[in-house]
């Protein structure tokens, strides 16, 4: 086995990661903070602005994969608490 690449890992701006948790309270959603080791564009713009992440739940938990499985209903309850995030940002 051969390490080819290796970044540290990122923690989002708390303020985010709060909207994302007020939303969902609001909203009247499931919620559950978690650590997520995947390389998505939040982590490279986290240098540049506030950034974090809204997960949705997916079948047997597998995401990033062909067999990724996540109910319209989940990713609808997903949409409305981006765009909640997005207004409560745009209102300031």
């Amino acid at each position: 086995m051969k390490e080819t690449s290796r970044h540290p890992s990122t923690w989002f701006d708390r303020e985010i990661v709060d909207l994302v948790a007020k939303a969902t309270d609001e909203l009247g959603l499931p919620k559950m903070e978690l650590f997520s080791g995947a390389g998505h564009d939040a982590r490279c713009l986290q240098p540049l602005c506030p950034t974090g992440m809204i997960f949705v739940p997916c079948a047997k938990g597998i995401s990033h994969n062909e067999a990724e499985d996540a109910s319209p209903s989940d990713l609808a309850a997903g949409a409305r608490v981006l765009a909640s995030v997005l207004r409560e940002l745009a209102d300031r």
